[in-house]
């Protein structure tokens, strides 16, 4: 009994010691990695937020909405260049005196994010509105087409405890409204319809990193000329930065199919080979355009619908989170019908 007793105990002092010499491997997350399609449209009709360490996906349409209203620690007001909208901005506070829209004169947000580059710019001093009456330009429907939506004027009244007050009407005066549109703070901007209202346009702040939508751009014609052009924007409001990875950068940019850039391998891309030890040789840039479409590039004839997409080139997108991904466009058109308007692309966290 003793012997069996002595060798119980033996037993499980070497299990013991067995299992107190065993280390736990460190956990590593998995690799999120995957690839999208996004749906734009043929029309780039919608707007798509794309959230790349949960996969989400949510797409708005872009005639939603009008104004955008900063929610959180300013005071800007944006307008909807997805759908080629643009402001005139007057110089009177006389809200009936403005019954007409000027021939020119209109300007558009610059496509870099920045605020302090507004078409509708400073419209307050030290708080305090300065009460001018500006004119919108509400674009076209569909975004790609010449369409017009028509014009109204506005005034912003104020921003107070957490409340823009927006007065508005059409030019000749008819459905004149004062409207409160409180903002909400876990947006980065607030969004309003002159037809609906407030209206859920972007997910949370922490909740995207990406939107697919078109841009108004200088281009399409003579001097002067703008055009909606599909853009890749990073959610530089809530921290995302981008940077670039371009072997071909001392090519020449080019729409002539023969061109040298048009011409570059796809096996010259580095994307397989990135890593996250390479982060720090990148300079990462906070403008909401680093992207763009600079991915892509439309061949001569232009009529003839023809897209080079540069394959070659990688983006290293830092997120909401602090997390890094790389980026790799494959498509503009949609592999089933041809249509424009559906950006494809690949991605892979750095870990």
């Amino acid at each position: 009994m003793k012997k069996n007793v002595k060798y119980s105990a033996l037993l499980a002092g070497l299990l013991l010691s067995a299992v107190a010499c065993k280390k736990d491997k460190p956990y590593t997350a998995p690799v999120i990695e995957g690839s999208q399609v996004i749906e734009m449209g043929a029309t780039y009709e919608n707007q798509v937020y794309v959230k790349l360490s949960t996969q989400t996906v949510t797409s708005k349409p872009v005639n939603s909405w009008d104004l955008a209203f900063e929610s959180n620690g300013g005071n800007a007001v944006k307008v909807n260049t997805g759908k080629k909208s643009a402001i005139y901005v007057s110089s009177t506070t006389d809200f009936a005196s403005v019954t007409a829209a000027p021939a020119s004169g209109f300007v558009y947000d610059d496509p870099s994010g920045d605020l302090s580059a507004t078409a509708i710019g400073q419209w307050a001093d030290n708080g305090t509105s300065r009460n001018l009456v500006y004119i919108v330009n509400l674009g076209n429907n569909p975004p790609s087409s010449a369409t017009n939506l028509g014009f109204k004027k506005f005034q912003i009244k104020s921003f107070d405890s957490g409340k823009y007050t927006l007065r508005f009407a059409n030019l000749d005066g008819t459905a004149e409204q004062t409207v409160e549109i409180p903002v909400n703070t876990i947006k980065n901007f607030t969004y309003y319809s002159f037809s609906a209202g407030v209206v859920d346009v972007e997910p949370d702040k922490n909740q995207w990193d990406l939107m697919f939508v078109g841009a108004t751009v200088a281009g399409g014609g003579p001097p002067g000329s703008y055009v909606v052009s599909p853009a890749t924007v990073s959610n530089r409001y809530n921290g995302v930065t981008v940077a670039v990875d371009n072997p071909a950068s001392a090519l020449t940019e080019s729409d002539d199919p023969n061109a040298e850039i048009n011409l570059y391998a796809s096996s010259n891309s580095r994307y397989g080979i990135i890593t996250k030890a390479d982060v720090f040789k990148f300079e990462f840039k906070e403008d909401a355009m680093t992207i763009g479409s600079n991915w892509r590039q439309i061949l001569t004839p232009h009529s003839s619908g023809n897209y080079k997409i540069y394959d070659w080139k990688t983006y290293i997108v830092k997120d909401t989170e602090g997390k890094y991904f790389k980026i790799r466009f494959t498509a503009f058109k949609n592999l089933s019908t041809g249509a424009v308007g559906y950006p494809s692309f690949e991605y892979t966290e750095l870990q």
